[in-house]
């Protein structure tokens, strides 16, 4: 038997007393949270400060703490609050929130919001004397799906490059884990949902394997084999499936329909994946599928109560015969939707992390004109450039040269190797970036538009244009030069800061000198000037030989 609670009287009324116990789960769940908080503080590089981390355990606590002592007459250390705040802090960012920003409060009154509508519904969304969803869990999904990914985003799926601290923090998660599963008696559980979730995501995707998803921290689309990789090996899949899926009071009771229990959240996870393309809302389809699970948990209790009440699988089987071919019936039809979720997916994404609200446009590659193949293309655009048949007289031909001068050596930060940038591929960035820069340059002189769209495309091809159609207006010519003393690539966050995938841009640094004349060719001015500007690379030029700048970064947050 339990002991009786301490007593004590305020104001008249009896009041319970209930401290912290080292022998409850919660804090050992809590612990291991806290651990990887200290770590993503200090190694992991979170994107998240202190301040937000304290508001959702403070806030967690306070809304636990009241609610017993108001509704109850009891004063308990609130242990559920404190879990349910950690883990909205161990999963919810903000868009603009940077590693490093210890005490910014920015977005507080989301995280606020989050914790309040979690431990709201623990209290009014009930059934039989029990929560039905898991607080953090559906307070995150309403988020996610009611503010977008201009407002929210979930933890990145994958935090650092590997190295001695995520091993470290992947014996934290797996060995807290595991532990603690044990300790519930929830293993099976756990251990269901992850074999699950492997089997299902390859099943999904070996008939798709060009399903793709964009991520914050990869610079190309995520494919096939090395999208199932990244899922199942994620540490951020691993805190959902430790800590979040086994909830006591959110599962069934019976070890046989916790085991199925978990292996039915697997498979709403690639399900509910499978149409979507942007990093964003994958996790939120994963969050999303304990929803589902959770609201449908009583039902499946119901149905395989006969295996966790009689004696023995086979008198369980035998009990649970009348229903074994409806309940076979429905898996055969669901198990089709795993390859045709995937099937939905957008194929071909293009990364446009300019947008705010996530979305990705979807190209079309057509080869010359009316879409010919490409042999058939080559051979006729060849042919035309041929001189004509017959033709015994030579023509005149003449072609710019560009002359691109020494430049310092390119710095490649670590951040930027980890994209796969190579040495030698920054350097043909910088070389390109130049060069466009003086193809840019010569246009501006000139007043030549047709000219400028060899160097630039898109946003950067109008700021040049724009620029031109200033001095035509102003009957004046400028001609610029540049000197640079340090080309560095550099890593930046996208517009708005959401979880769009990171930019990689070329970085230059030094002076430029402008003259500017009037229609006579008279010098009105000459200008020297700190020259700072970071340019995103766009798509090859018209001879393929070099890329053109197509976007500004400069004002851009770095990564």
């Amino acid at each position: 038997m339990a002991p009786e609670p301490r007593k004590v009287t305020i104001r008249g009324r009896e009041y319970r007393v209930f401290g912290p116990s080292l022998r409850d789960p919660r804090l050992h769940v809590a612990a291991v949270l806290l651990t990887i908080q200290v770590l993503g503080q200090t190694v992991l590089d979170f994107r998240l400060s202190v301040a937000q981390i304290l508001l959702c355990l403070v806030s967690g606590a306070l809304i636990d703490f009241g609610y017993e002592f108001l509704k109850n007459r009891t004063i308990l250390w609130p242990a559920s609050g404190l879990l349910t705040g950690n883990s909205t802090a161990i999963i919810m960012r903000v868009p603009g929130t940077f590693h490093g920003q210890w005490w910014s409060l920015h977005g507080w009154h989301i995280f606020l919001g989050v914790v309040v509508v979690a431990m709201a519904s623990k209290y009014l969304i009930r059934w039989r004397g029990r929560h039905i969803f898991n607080p953090s869990n559906l307070g995150l999904v309403l988020a996610f799906v009611i503010l977008g990914p201009q407002y929210t985003e979930p933890q990145d799926l994958w935090w650092i490059p590997m190295g001695p601290w995520m091993i470290v923090t992947y014996a934290v998660l797996i060995g807290g884990g595991l532990y603690i599963g044990r300790e519930l008696k929830l293993l099976g559980l756990e251990l269901g949902y992850m074999a699950a979730f492997a089997a299902f995501t390859a099943l999904a995707l070996l008939p798709v394997p060009d399903h793709c998803m964009i991520a914050s921290w990869y610079p190309t689309p995520i494919c096939g084999t090395q999208l199932w990789q990244i899922l199942v090996t994620s540490p951020e899949i691993l805190v959902f499936a430790f800590f979040m899926v086994p909830d006591p009071r959110t599962v069934p009771d019976g070890p046989v329909a916790r085991f199925a229990f978990g292996v039915i959240v697997a498979f709403l996870s690639v399900v509910l994946l499978g149409p979507t393309t942007l990093e964003f809302w994958t996790k939120t389809a994963i969050l999303a599928s304990l929803v589902f699970a959770c609201a449908g948990r009583f039902a499946l209790a119901r149905l395989l109560a006969p295996l966790d009440e009689v004696g023995g699988l086979l008198p369980g089987l035998a009990s649970l015969r009348s229903r074994a071919f409806p309940v076979l019936g429905v898996t055969a039809i669901v198990l089709t939707l795993l390859p045709l979720s995937a099937q939905l997916n957008l194929h071909g994404v293009v990364p446009a992390p300019e947008l705010p609200d996530g979305t990705r446009p979807t190209l079309a590659l057509t080869i010359g004109p009316g879409g010919q193949d490409i042999g058939s293309w080559t051979f006729r655009a060849g042919g035309q450039a041929l001189p004509p048949a017959g033709g015994t007289v030579p023509g005149s031909a003449s072609a710019r040269v560009w002359f691109v001068p020494a430049l310092p050596s390119v710095s490649v930060p670590d951040n930027v190797v980890s994209f796969g940038i190579t040495q030698a591929e920054a350097n043909q960035q910088a070389h390109d970036a130049v060069l466009d820069l003086i193809i840019e340059s010569e246009a501006r002189r000139t007043h030549d538009t047709t000219m400028a769209a060899l160097g630039a495309e898109g946003d950067g091809l109008t700021e040049f244009t724009q620029v031109i159609q200033q001095d035509v207006v102003a009957h004046t010519s400028v001609q610029k030069t540049y000197t640079f003393t340090s080309i560095q690539m550099t890593l930046f966050l996208p517009k708005f800061s959401t979880q769009a995938s990171r930019l990689v841009g070329v970085t230059l640094h030094g002076t430029a000198t402008l003259i500017t004349r009037d229609a006579s060719g008279k010098v009105l001015s000459t200008v020297t000037q700190p020259y700072a500007k970071s340019w995103g690379l766009g798509s090859a030029s018209a001879d393929g030989g070099y890329q053109v700048i197509a976007n500004d970064y400069t004002d851009l947050k770095l990564a």
